[in-house]
């Protein structure tokens, strides 16, 4: 096990990549790419599915790897390592409750595909029956669910069997029961040979909240809401102004 060695884990959406961008500020990138030189480990940890990552990410210099899906899913040099896929039955339970519930929109993030019901996505493939996960969609890994809109009670009980639930402003998330952010990075910081408590966190949002707390040191991105920031040890600039870059400095990366 690699003592010296941080292991930096980034949230993408409003942390690596500003709202409305298509990739980091060029300061950011570079000081990712100075970490890595000089031994570090740098890994996405984002609420997205693989099938959901940005193109710019797949392909970027800076990064070790990515782990998807809120922990569902770790890709380190182009393999997977682990993956936890919602179970069928979970998911026709859930098909069938949305598709027959107009206006409550759901994505079913998976590994190769963003499927919807109710709302449309540019990237997303519309699912329009209750056996669409037996047919066209057999073979698609789905690892994460997106809801708009807060949970209703009704929502909760279809989902509390399988699901953890991280509530956001517009939409909530829906987690296998065990998973995380942070469970997430322990099987990444396993893998890649680095301690847990030598492991940095970056985000903006509720779902980092559990990458903090499994982390050495985790900081909050200053576009970040006034709870999370009370969550992180660290706050930092927002998204596309240099705050990864800040960060890294901070602690001698």
């Amino acid at each position: 096990m690699n003592t010296n060695a941080r292991a930096i884990f980034l949230d993408i959406d409003g942390t690596l990549i500003p709202f409305g961008a298509e990739a980091p500020c060029e300061q950011d990138r570079t000081a990712l790419l100075r970490a890595r030189a000089a031994g570090h480990k740098v890994l996405i940890n984002t609420g997205r599915s693989s099938g959901f990552l940005p193109p710019v990410l797949r392909t970027a210099d800076y990064l070790d790897g990515f782990l998807c899906g809120c922990g569902t899913q770790l890709i380190i040099g182009g393999k997977t390592l682990f993956k936890q896929e919602i179970p069928r039955e979970a998911l026709r339970q859930v098909l069938a409750y949305f598709l027959e519930s107009p206006g409550e929109g759901c994505f079913f993030e998976g590994e190769t595909a963003l499927l919807t019901i109710q709302r449309t996505h540019p990237q997303g493939q519309m699912l329009t029956r209750a056996d669409d996960f037996d047919t066209r969609f057999a073979g698609e890994s789905v690892t994460k669910l997106t809801i708009w809109g807060a949970p209703t009670q009704q929502q909760r009980r279809l989902l509390a069997p399988w699901f953890d639930l991280i509530c956001s402003e517009r939409w909530y998330e829906a987690v296998l029961h065990g998973h995380g952010k942070g469970v997430g990075m322990e099987h990444a910081c396993s893998a890649l040979g680095v301690p847990v408590e030598n492991s940095v966190a970056i985000g903006d949002s509720e779902n980092d909240l559990d990458m903090f707390r499994h982390a050495g040191w985790s900081v909050a991105m200053g576009n970040a809401s006034p709870a999370v920031q009370s969550q992180a040890d660290w706050v930092t600039a927002p998204a596309g102004q240099g705050g990864i870059a800040r960060a890294l400095a901070h602690i001698g990366i």
